[in-house]
């Protein structure tokens, strides 16, 4: 099975069919998110390395199988069958095998499959040196828990190209983790500016001061820092106004910006 002779057309246009044939924990906001950022990557690049973190099915690296573009993908989970979660609730991921994702991405894409190396481990076991190829693009979808975010995005760190984009999801959940990288980046000295999208993504752009050159990514982004301090706000005021404050506690969060989740 060969290459699809449409992909160009479908990156092009944000075509959310690219995901079609493997469920992907996601909402078409992030889908669309995604691809935008693959576009920005590709564009930037004659070809890109993608590294994610919590794989589970492969829905999210069926893109990247498809893409001419994209020559090597390097796949790491751990697979657990219910990771903590800062939520404090139990989410079960049954059949979460490395062998089972496999198998999905070879039903797409057959002569493919040969540029995914896989890891069934946590990031922080794995030796740096086995990445060889920087990552251009990296997403985090793993363990929801501040302490695993600040470690897979720390070992990211250390692999990725200094140009490369940080993408993670679930943001509402996982924006402590996300306020704390953004101000060890700035501490370090580190060039980067971080975006909130559509969906629950968010994106830290490194080695660039300005937006990124994407239409699309140029229309939709959202000062990440700000995003932060909404989510902050909207938890301070759900917890500390009581129900007979509530009126006075919506006009403050139009003030702020957004909704009560």
């Amino acid at each position: 099975m060969s290459q699809p002779p449409d992909f160009e057309p479908r990156i092009s246009e944000l075509d959310l069919s690219l995901f079609a044939a493997i469920d992907s924990q996601s909402d078409d906001g992030d889908r669309r998110s995604w691809l935008a950022l693959q576009r920005e990557v590709r564009t930037a690049n004659r070809s890109y390395v993608y590294l994610e973190i919590g794989s589970h099915l492969g829905g999210s690296i069926q893109p990247h199988l498809l893409d001419p573009r994209c020559r090597k993908i390097y796949s790491i989970d751990k697979r657990p069958v219910e990771p903590p979660d800062d939520r404090g609730q139990r989410f079960r991921y049954e059949g979460n095998s490395t062998a089972r994702m496999l198998s999905n991405l070879q039903a797409i894409s057959p002569d493919q499959v040969a540029k995914i190396v896989c890891f069934d481990a946590d990031a922080r076991e794995i030796d740096p040196a086995l990445i060889p190829e920087p990552p251009d693009l990296c997403f985090i979808d793993g363990e929801h828990t501040k302490e695993a975010v600040l470690s897979d995005a720390a070992f990211c760190l250390r692999v990725c190209s200094p140009h490369a984009i940080l993408c993670f999801h679930d943001d509402w959940i996982i924006y402590p983790a996300l306020s704390a990288i953004a101000r060890t980046l700035a501490g370090q000295g580190t060039r980067f500016r971080a975006f909130k999208l559509r969906g629950s993504t968010f994106a830290i752009v490194l080695g660039s001061s300005s937006l990124p050159r994407d239409g699309y990514l140029r229309e939709i982004a959202v000062d990440g820092r700000l995003f932060i301090l909404r989510l902050r706000a909207r938890r301070l005021l759900k917890r500390y106004f009581p129900a007979a404050l509530l009126p006075a506690a919506r006009r403050l969060r139009r003030l702020l910006g957004g909704g009560l989740r």
